[in-house]
């Protein structure tokens, strides 16, 4: 298991954040996701999932499935796991690609790609 501080694993999610195309990022920012990095899941995250192991989730309405207003009641949430993702990593660098892989597939959610598609493309 490879573990780094919570301040390098926040840098590495906002450098994929960072690293999207414009229009992606431009999206995330007027749509005011909140991004979040949670130790552990807690008893409401476990009782979600039904006690399955996630690295992350995304809760909202996906931009595809927006009425006209293009924007959903509430903030939409990433929430991404960093225990769960050490736990799954060797070493620095693949906690860093896992992570790296685990926030693109929650954005993915976000633009309305489902499991299966995120799949395909590698996420």
């Amino acid at each position: 298991m490879a573990r780094l501080s919570t301040e390098e694993f926040e840098a590495i999610v906002q450098e994929t954040i960072e690293d999207l195309p414009p229009k992606f990022r431009k999206e995330l920012d007027e749509r005011n996701i909140v991004i979040a990095v949670k130790d552990e899941p807690d008893w409401e995250d476990i009782q979600r999932f039904e006690g399955k192991p996630v690295l992350g989730f995304y809760r909202g309405v996906p931009l595809l499935k927006r009425g006209a207003r293009g924007y959903s009641v509430w903030p939409d949430r990433i929430v991404i796991f960093k225990s769960l993702i050490e736990r799954y990593a060797s070493t620095a660098d693949q906690t860093r690609e896992l992570l790296r892989r685990v926030v693109l597939h929650e954005i993915g959610h976000f633009f309305g790609l489902s499991d299966a598609e995120l799949r395909k493309l590698g996420y």
